[in-house]
């Protein structure tokens, strides 16, 4: 706190010296940036009992910020029975254990017209296509062991598969409308055609 000298205080009048040295006081005391400043250094902040974990609260009745344990929100998700989310939940290649599905529905990845996709199951499990003459459908670009995709095919003709595909009964006849199931193990692709949809 500066040190002001007083005309009352003195008893009679300041010099000039004693003057521009209540002024330099003032000067050197004047708060401009807090940003040096610690929070214990304000008149309504009580940090008695600070720890770690410990929050500032109001009191309205002392009329200081005091500190509090942390109390409310949750410690660990069980906590909350009924999350829900904001965004889009992005589980980083992490292992979603034991879920029950509601009300659940895929995207539909639409591949347009060619005989030669490019299947990529990073852009969904089931996808559409349509054909001109046939099909051959690839490796996963992005294969890795315990994939599936459900294919719709538009077109009639003949599907192959390289490599590693099995066809279940060696169905390879494509109609009109075609369901294609595949199931990739790591090694194989095994591939089930369904047609004849009226």
């Amino acid at each position: 706190m500066a040190t002001i000298v007083t005309r009352s205080g003195k008893g009679s009048a300041l010099t000039f010296a004693e003057g521009d040295a209540n002024f330099t006081n003032l000067n050197n005391d004047k708060l401009e940036d807090i940003t040096n400043e610690t929070i214990g250094s304000l008149s309504d902040v009580d940090t008695t009992g600070i720890a770690d974990q410990y929050i500032l609260v109001y009191n309205s009745t002392s009329g200081n910020f005091e500190v509090e344990a942390q109390t409310g929100g949750i410690a660990s998700v069980v906590e909350d029975t009924t999350p829900e989310l904001g965004g889009d939940l992005n589980c980083a290649g992490n292992l979603v254990q034991n879920p029950v599905l509601e009300d659940y529905a895929e995207t539909i990845n639409i591949l347009g017209t060619t005989d030669t996709p490019i299947l990529n199951v990073s852009n969904g499990n089931v996808q559409s296509v349509t054909i001109t003459s046939g099909l051959t459908i690839p490796a996963f670009s992005d294969a890795a062991a315990g994939q599936s995709m459900t294919l719709l095919v538009s077109g009639s003709g003949t599907a192959s598969g390289t490599p590693n595909h099995k066809f279940a009964g060696n169905n390879t006849t494509l109609t009109t409308l075609s369901v294609i199931s595949i199931f990739y193990d790591g090694t194989t692709y095994w591939t089930s055609v369904a047609t004849d949809f009226q």
